[in-house]
């Protein structure tokens, strides 16, 4: 099973975590909708918080125009029911909070009166739009400015014309509205069009902004609350049934997961029948999985992790192919094991769809082995007084690509590779690469035995992945150049051209794939106010006096909506090694004690505390905290 790949120096690797849900206080919201009475005694609301797949171990908060709030766990499914409205006051604000795609994260929406509520990144998407703001930070600063039910329908009704034809092929009519239709998880209507869309929201130059793009179909819509730009063309894509997915991922994998031991799990899957026999894997770069082993494996696997007993989550399309064969349609699709306190994060599978059969596993959509990621650094230094220069934040942001040389067998060794963006009209590619990767002999000679070679960027050691952004080191220049870089994602779409060669001066015929970037990371100015990971006073003033008499460190932060812990770390000197400590967080935890290896010489020590979480759009998010006893330059140590 994929996993995403280990972050560079100060990234560190991820593993999910859930946050507890935040209670937050809405006041007075105008607008919206709605009566300004109380509602009358059997006034409820109902409704489905997805987002491709249902929100898991979710709740679902309704705070009224008055600040008064109730919550709701919200099923499996993605349903609740019976929220109790009496004596509130309409307009209501919505708050999902649940896991996602691997990270604890909440969700938007508004509506007027008792009925139907539904929480979706449409809703979500409509909120930012017509609040001109993240809808988080709306939510927990009180509401002052919250939209009238005309600016929703404004902004509500720019999205329909973006999406195109997408919404008439998913058979939505042109009176579905996205926070009050009923609708549930089927993989059809609604929940279908979700399927096929990827929405994000940010902040681009003071600006919130939401952009869609095609995960079935194609295009990419741009819009902020003053305009838009793009559309989404569904093509036949949306003709396609989608529902046979629930059946590997439900039936088949979630309920052979679910089974108590590794006998019943395999048993379980084997009967399910969900493996194309083209199906190959390699779970940990070290067991080779094919249709005939795949029951067996897989379930060994996850007993070997203590995952039995547990649920498979977020079954998420991550892109789907529908063009190159279109006899062989090809999804790939994210997932997460939870058990407990215990997960498997940041996991892939293909799955496919031949020609008079129903959808089957495939395991890799490809010979090569290929993840396009994010991430953004924040690094304070905590051994200072607060108003002295060198406490200043320091940022950085990167995009990784991680490229698998291939084992020469099943498909030809790669030794190079040009990555290229969107075009401006989206319609072809930049001429000049963003990235370019080589194996040379000289590293190719220092890959260890059973390891997989990767491709590095040109100019970087081998193997390395990132390619930064610009940082606070590198000077306007750069932050604007990696600036450039990240609105054409935003405006252009997030896919990216992959040209493979065999040879290192890239000079034989190229192959080629397209692929997402795993989130964007925030332009430059926006990273001051970026919702970090905030190590509260006493984790950074334990940082400073911690001397390596304790045989471990606690370390408590700040929960927030956006992004939450994964892991947490300990350096000491470096991040190399040994002198690496690290902590899964716990699920519904915002705290951590991290068992100490390598213990700091005295307080005066040069210490890292980094706290590792990625946001609601999959971008790492590394906030690391540095101390070394006040010196001149904690990094000349």
């Amino acid at each position: 099973m994929r996993v995403s790949p280990a972050a560079p120096r100060r990234f560190l690797a991820s593993s999910s975590a859930l946050v507890a849900a935040l209670t937050l206080t809405l006041g007075a919201c105008g607008g919206g909708g709605g009566s300004a009475s109380p509602t009358a005694g059997s006034a409820t609301l109902a409704g489905t918080v997805a987002v491709g797949a249902p929100m898991v171990n979710a709740t679902i908060t309704v705070k009224d125009s008055k600040g008064a709030a109730v919550s709701a766990p919200v099923g499996p499914d993605g349903t609740y029911s019976g929220l109790s409205l009496d004596g509130l006051v309409g307009p209501f604000a919505l708050q999902a909070c649940g896991f996602v795609d691997g990270n604890f994260t909440c969700f938007y929406a508004m509506v007027g009166d008792a009925g139907t509520g539904n929480v979706t990144p449409l809703t979500n998407a409509t909120v930012a739009l017509a609040t001109g703001s993240d809808p988080a930070a709306f939510f927990a600063s009180g509401g002052a400015s919250a939209p009238t039910q005309s600016a929703l329908d404004a902004q509500e009704a720019k999205l329909r014309a973006a999406l195109g034809d997408l919404l008439a092929k998913a058979g939505l009519g042109g009176s579905t509205d996205f926070a009050t239709t009923p609708f549930t998880t089927d993989r059809t209507g609604m929940d279908k069009l979700l399927d096929a869309i990827k929405v994000s929201t940010g902040d681009n130059d003071g600006t919130t902004f939401v952009q869609v793009e095609g995960k079935i179909g194609s295009g990419n819509a741009y819009l902020d609350p003053n305009g838009s730009s793009g559309s989404l063309v569904a093509g036949n894509g949306l003709d396609v049934d989608l529902r046979g997915i629930n059946r590997i991922f439900v039936d088949g994998l979630g309920r052979a997961v679910n089974a108590s031991d590794e006998a019943t799990c395999t048993a379980r899957l084997a009967a399910a029948d969900v493996f194309d026999p083209a199906f190959v894997l390699d779970i940990d770069n070290t067991v080779h999985v094919t249709a005939s082993n795949g029951a067996a494996s897989i379930c060994h696997f996850a007993a070997l992790q203590g995952l039995l007993g547990g649920t498979f989550a977020n079954p998420v399309l991550k892109d789907c192919d529908f063009t190159s064969d279109p006899a062989n349609k090809v999804c790939t699709v994210g997932f997460n094991i939870v058990n407990g306190d215990l997960r498997f994060e940041g996991a892939e599978l293909a799955i496919v769809l031949r020609t008079g059969a129903d959808w089957k596993l495939l395991g890799k959509d490809s010979a090569y082995e290929i993840h396009v990621g994010a991430a953004a650094q924040r690094t304070i230094r905590v051994d200072v007084p607060a108003d002295d220069p060198r406490a200043a934040p320091q940022y950085t942001r990167a995009l990784s690509f991680d490229i698998a040389a291939g084992d020469g067998v099943s498909a030809p060794m790669v030794r190079g590779a040009k990555v290229y963006q969107r075009s401006i009209d989206q319609t072809t590619w930049e001429p000049n690469p963003v990235a370019v990767l080589t194996l040379t002999d000289a590293c190719l000679a220092q890959v260890q035995p059973g390891d997989v070679a990767r491709l590095g960027i040109v100019g970087s050691q081998c193997g390395a992945s990132w390619v930064s952004l610009g940082d606070s080191g590198d000077g306007q220049n750069a932050t604007a150049a990696g600036d450039a870089v990240i609105d054409n994602f935003y405006k252009r779409g997030r896919k990216v051209r992959i040209d493979l060669y065999t040879d290192v001066a890239m000079t034989s015929q190229p192959i080629t794939f397209v692929k997402r970037v795993e989130g964007v990371p925030p332009k430059f100015a926006a990273l001051a106010s970026f919702p970090w990971l905030e190590a509260d006073a006493p984790t950074r003033a334990a940082l400073v006096s911690f001397d390596g008499t304790a045989p471990s460190f606690a370390a408590t932060w700040v929960p927030n909506a956006t992004v939450s812990g994964n892991d947490a770390t300990f350096c000491v000197l470096d991040c190399a090694g040994a002198n690496r400590s690290r902590v899964d967080v716990v699920l519904g935890h915002h705290d951590a004690t991290i068992p100490i290896g390598v213990e700091p010489a005295n307080a005066a020590a040069f210490k890292t505390l980094s706290l590792y979480g990625r946001d609601h759009d999959q971008v790492g998010v590394s906030s690391n905290y540095v101390s070394c006893g006040g010196a001149q330059n904690c990094w000349g140590q």
